[in-house]
């Protein structure tokens, strides 16, 4: 049996977003798509996605909460009252405000701060992610990371989605391993056995570069001498699974919720549902499907 994909076998979605991608289309019209990393220039409108100085407006004039900003070192969560204070408003103490002073100190320890969800309040990164979301026909959602030098990153593991990184500042070093052929071959996470995989390419990310990973590529990254920011977009397709379950869900609604298969007959009663169902998933109007899943994925937020 042929495995099942999700990568797209026609670049017609990248050439459509060659000039929200690259200062020069030309660099990505031939985008390997799926298959493996390529690096090229950012577009004005890519690069402008933030910058290094919103992190510091952000940190101390903002009203910025917990989790929407958080830190990581290593594999280990920083945990929120590391990283917040409470404000008294009105007379009212509320918890879990980012603190400037407790994240740079994070910083400074060798954590890695991460900004969430972008593209529902920072107007580039929205801006950016819904002509995404639009000419791939995806869902589309945008995080910052900001490291400081030397600092080793997340161990090996593998995102599920399309990650287009935009460099904002300083410059990343990426490990990049193998790209599976098949979804079933992998699942999101870390890598347990990272020393089975091959010698992986490098490429150090510099500031205005956009890299471009396929979906589950096994990678881990590295802080050189200075300071690294960059913003990873997220580009997420339909999942197989959800498309199945919005045609099982059209067809079951045609079966009562208080029907039943009674003791007496309950074999039977299961074989007629189920060739009831087999039959009606003939009759999916399957182009009227994809039109509806690809209508709902441009028009949710963010990239989950």
């Amino acid at each position: 049996m042929t495995p099942l994909t999700t990568t797209p076998r026609t670049p017609a979605a990248v050439a459509r977003a060659a000039r929200l991608l690259s200062r020069d289309p030309d660099q990505v019209r031939d985008l390997p798509w799926g298959t493996a990393h390529a690096v090229f220039d950012a577009s004005p409108e890519l690069a402008a996605v933030m910058t290094r100085e919103d992190l510091d407006d952000w940190l101390d004039c903002s009203l910025l909460h917990y989790p929407v900003l958080n830190a990581i070192r290593g594999a280990t969560p920083v945990p929120p009252q590391e990283l917040t204070r409470t404000m008294t408003v009105s007379g009212d103490p509320r918890g879990g405000y980012v603190d400037g002073a407790k994240v740079r100190a994070r910083l400074r320890d060798g954590a890695t701060v991460v900004v969430q969800n972008l593209h529902e309040w920072h107007r580039p990164a929205r801006e950016v992610c819904r002509r995404a979301a639009e000419l791939f026909e995806a869902k589309a959602g945008a995080v910052a990371f900001w490291s400081p030098p030397g600092e080793a990153g997340l161990r090996v593991h593998r995102d599920d989605g399309h990650l287009f990184v935009v460099q904002i500042s300083g410059t990343k070093r990426w490990y990049l391993y193998d790209t599976p052929a098949a979804p079933g071959l992998w699942e999101p996470g870390y890598v347990e056995a990272p020393d089975g995989l091959a010698e992986p390419a490098t490429v150090d990310l510099r500031a205005g570069q956009v890299l471009y990973l396929p979906d589950g590529i096994a990678h881990h990254t590295e802080t050189l001498d200075e300071e690294s920011v960059h913003v990873t977009v997220a580009v997420r397709e339909p999942a197989l699974r959800d498309v199945a379950e919005l045609a099982v869900r059209a067809c079951l609604a045609r079966v009562p919720a208080h029907a039943t298969a009674a003791a007496a007959d309950r074999e039977e009663a299961v074989a007629a549902v189920l060739d009831d169902l087999a039959a009606a998933l003939g009759r999916v109007d399957r182009a009227a499907l994809a039109r509806h899943v690809t209508r709902r994925s441009v028009q949710t937020g963010g990239s989950r």
